[in-house]
């Protein structure tokens, strides 16, 4: 049944995929799949809805002032990264999240970006390399501040054979592995959730991906296990 001011949802020109963040998603995706649109509720506090992007919005608009329930719509649209990184407004950086968390100072960051510019390595990676910073603080403290899961590959596991679905050396690069399947998504563990150039990466294979982060060495030692199974 619908709730008071719901009419059909009108047929997506443009289908984007917007991110909503709302305290009651369940209702919010009940409220959108009533209408005839597709919406899932992603990492607990996040709505994605597909369809056009002004529908949404309007949609959002009456159903938040009715139930007097906030909601905030990402700017940007949303493919496969993970919402609470795709909505940050201007994107969080690792680097600007360590600094505010007093984890790097302003010259260690600044040392470290040059290097990262002039080679070409991931931040993350020189970070870790300088022993700047530890790898299970880096994987909680993302984890933490952008709301997506934190997983110990050691413990949890790999299915190599999903994480062969991506080239060896485009997952090396970008510090990124498919781990399994979740529903009908691909779960993808990122060293860095916020490097715009491995969403690209991971998106390329799986349009439709679950982000989770996990430890820099835990993915390596991953690709370095896919690889010698190849090679048997």
């Amino acid at each position: 049944m619908f709730e008071r001011g719901e009419t059909a949802w009108p047929p997506a020109v443009v289908r984007d995929r917007v991110g909503i963040r709302v305290s009651e998603p369940v209702r919010l995706r009940d409220y959108y799949r009533r209408l005839g649109a597709e919406a899932e509720v992603i990492d607990g506090e996040w709505v994605r809805v597909e369809g056009d992007r002004h529908a949404i919005q309007q949609y959002l608009q009456s159903w938040s002032s009715i139930n007097q329930i906030a909601a905030t719509i990402a700017p940007a649209p949303v493919v496969g990264v993970p919402v609470a990184c795709a909505s940050a407004a201007p994107r969080l950086r690792l680097g600007d999240l360590l600094l505010s968390k007093g984890m790097i100072t302003d010259g260690q960051l600044d040392e470290a970006l040059a290097e990262s510019r002039a080679g070409g390595d991931l931040l993350g990676r020189i970070l870790l390399r300088r022993r700047w910073i530890f790898e299970d603080e880096l994987a909680r403290t993302l984890a933490e501040q952008l709301s997506i899961p934190y997983v110990n590959l050691r413990n949890a596991g790999v299915d190599y054979a999903v994480a062969s679905m991506m080239p060896t050396e485009t997952g090396l690069h970008f510090a990124a592995v498919p781990i399994g399947v979740v529903g009908d998504r691909v779960r993808v563990a990122f060293a860095d959730p916020c490097d715009q150039r491995a969403h690209e990466a991971v998106c390329a294979r799986f349009p439709n991906y679950e982000g989770v982060v996990a430890e820099l060495s835990d993915i390596e030692l991953a690709w370095r296990t896919v690889a010698h199974r190849n090679r048997i």
